[in-house]
């Protein structure tokens, strides 16, 4: 029997990601953007309720719940990949429900958004533009958020003007992304941010980096950079961009 003591899949550490039921995108998007020694791993947020408010809010108040379904794995840290959720809670109530399940859970607990602020925070950025693929009263929750955040949003772009749920971002692309990245008058702005994490983001990102001198972020990749530089600070880049390569 091997006498080794590291371990196969997440030598350096492992992170547990929290992910709404159908989101298909956070997954293979922090697996891209982590690098190999760090291991991803997810469970599902799952809720029946119709309205999609309702289910966001059981999310972001379960977060505890959600980290204790792995169980016995050695975690460092956990995501809560659902940045709806942290709009419909609002920053205040965000930040103490975050602070009680890493209290529980005895790891640091990092939700999407949380990450965003990290980002923007690191930047020195207090402005930013913004593009989202939420329903109308998701997204105004979403402005709210920034404003208490102490965050000017100076643009802002819907980037489905018919959704009334969020199963349907799941169906957007990068092309969706990008197309939404584009059309932002980013007058005044420091970054511009594509909220939601079921949107697919990585490929835009990328694009509107050879496009703007701007900061581009997105909740993914917030999150990856915000949960790299918690268990592993040596393998993390000084800002999220460094984990998509060079400009």
């Amino acid at each position: 029997m091997s006498t080794s003591m590291q371990a196969d899949y997440g030598p350096r550490a492992r992170i547990g990601v929290a992910v709404p039921f159908a989101n298909p995108t956070v997954e293979p998007e922090l697996r891209a953007l982590l690098p190999a020694p760090v291991g991803i791993y997810a469970t599902r947020l799952v809720h029946p309720a119709p309205r999609v408010e309702e289910r966001l809010n059981h999310y972001v108040r379960h977060m505890a719940d959600a980290a204790r379904t792995f169980g016995t794995m050695n975690i460092r840290a956990f995501g809560f990949g659902c940045t709806g959720s942290s709009y419909v809670a609002g920053r205040a109530l965000e930040d103490e429900l975050a602070a009680t399940a890493a209290a529980e859970l005895k790891l640091p607990v990092i939700t999407a958004a949380q990450a965003i602020r990290l980002a923007l925070g690191a930047l020195g950025v207090r402005a930013i533009a913004l593009a989202s693929p939420y329903p109308e009263g998701l997204s105004e929750a979403g402005y709210q958020y920034w404003r208490d955040a102490g965050i000017e949003v100076v643009a802002k772009r819907r980037v489905d003007l018919a959704l009334t749920d969020t199963h349907r971002i799941y169906e957007l692309t990068s092309d969706d992304a990008l197309e939404a990245l584009r059309g932002l008058d980013a007058t005044g702005a420091g970054a511009l941010v594509a909220s939601g994490t079921g949107m697919p983001t990585l490929r835009a990102l990328r694009a509107m980096q050879a496009e703007t001198h701007l900061p581009v972020l997105s909740s993914n990749l917030c999150l990856a950079w915000a949960l790299l530089r918690t268990v592993a600070p040596e393998l993390a880049p000084a800002s999220p961009a460094g984990l998509l390569g060079p400009r």
